[in-house]
């Protein structure tokens, strides 16, 4: 169970690190950029964490998936 509290305690920093950059870029580093760019960047943002997320995730679950069995 250990690699589970590693996965869940990444999760949540990375999450929380994630929200501190969104505040952060838009407190002081969105204002040479239009608001679709800065949703954009956002977004891509969100992607990128979803992606390292999915991935960190898919590996724990691919170790203890049944793959249909009952």
């Amino acid at each position: 169970m250990r690699g589970l509290r590693v996965r869940v305690a990444a999760s949540i920093l990375l999450g929380v690190g994630w929200l501190s950059f969104v505040l952060l870029y838009a407190a002081f580093w969105s204002g040479g950029y239009s608001l679709f760019q800065s949703i954009v960047i956002v977004l891509v943002s969100l992607l990128v964490l979803a992606g390292v997320l999915g991935a960190m995730w898919a590996t724990w679950g691919m170790r203890f998936a049944q793959f249909g069995r009952n």
